[in-house]
């Protein structure tokens, strides 16, 4: 078993609702400075009402899902859906029509006529963002909820 180290970074997936400001406003001051090379951090801090010494600490360690998708495009989805026949296959026809590659499926066993699925698939060919591939899914017939548990990267 791997021994734990400080060296070693733990990732974490969270809405942006739940971050604190100064992460939230670092994270404008970044997409400002994407879309305006001429825009100095001086000035893009001050637009945003940031500190410099906020700005630098979380620069590096705060990123949109959707750049990672850019890097990494390998997902694993669960989605908790009402049994129902055919279900399933209309789910993978939808994940195929979007151009993804699954790469495994686990159903759990039907309880009170409902079940989890868990699809780890690869999304390099999908052209929609990350929120829009899970409202694609959960479009789906008797698909509840879908999740992000993973992404490979």
């Amino acid at each position: 078993m791997k021994k734990s180290n400080e060296s070693t970074k733990k990732f974490y997936l969270i809405r942006e609702d739940v971050l604190p400001e100064s992460v939230q406003k670092t994270i404008k001051v970044k997409n400002a400075l994407l879309k305006n090379s001429n825009l100095t951090i001086y000035d893009a801090v001050k637009e945003f009402n940031l500190s410099r010494s906020a700005f630098y600490k979380y620069k590096d360690t705060i990123f949109p899902i959707d750049r990672l998708e850019e890097q990494t495009r390998n997902l694993t989805l669960i989605l908790y859906v009402q049994d129902e026949v055919g279900m399933l296959a209309f789910v993978l026809n939808k994940i195929a029509e979007l151009k993804g590659s699954v790469l495994t499926i686990h159903q759990s066993l039907p309880m009170k006529e409902r079940a989890t699925i868990t699809i780890s698939l690869n999304a390099t060919n999908i052209e929609l963002t990350l929120e829009e591939l899970m409202d694609a899914i959960k479009e789906s017939p008797h698909v509840d909820e879908v999740e992000v548990i993973g992404m490979s990267m």
